[in-house]
């Protein structure tokens, strides 16, 4: 670790920071909360990868949730009963099976970057451009860092998967 690298404590401090900002923006999405599937967190976040992702197969899904492919098959399981993403095989490898949303998955997504994209334009009209230059220097840096982390830990998938 680098010597001028910040502690484990004022790192904490600052992601903290993080997490309570976007629980902030996320709070005035219903959506989120209202749905009438009653999705789960794990669900959430599967929707959202896949629509970062497109499609993704079962391997790169529970290596994004940090879960057991076998976990993760149930959860898939699971939101295909629920018809928010469908199962398809690869058209270069017909024996891979790729998970992608469904039109009702699409629908539950696109409210929640709706919702998002409001509020993050709400706060353009109170930050500067050079503020917004400093926000912009800081995800540069954040998302180095986290290259350089999984480079070092010799895991691509992340990185492949937000390419």
């Amino acid at each position: 670790m680098d010597k001028n690298a910040c502690t484990e404590a004022q790192f904490n401090v600052q992601l903290k920071k993080l997490n309570d900002f976007i629980a902030d923006m996320l709070s005035d999405a219903p959506i989120l909360v209202e749905t009438e599937d009653n999705l789960t967190m794990s669900q959430l976040r599967v929707l959202l990868l896949l629509r970062m992702n497109t499609q993704m197969n079962m391997t790169q899904i529970a290596s994004c949730l940090k879960i057991h492919v076998s976990t993760a098959t149930g959860l898939v399981n699971r939101m295909i009963n629920k018809k928010l993403i469908k199962r398809e095989m690869s058209e270069e490898d017909r024996r891979v099976i790729l998970c992608v949303l469904s039109d009702k998955g699409h629908n539950i997504t696109d409210s929640i970057w709706k919702v998002v994209w409001e509020n993050a334009h709400l706060l353009s009209a109170y930050i500067t451009t050079e503020e917004l230059n400093v926000i912009g220097h800081s995800l540069d840096i954040l998302q180095k860092a986290w290259g350089k982390m999984k480079e070092k830990q010799g895991d691509t998938t992340s990185s492949e998967l937000l390419k």
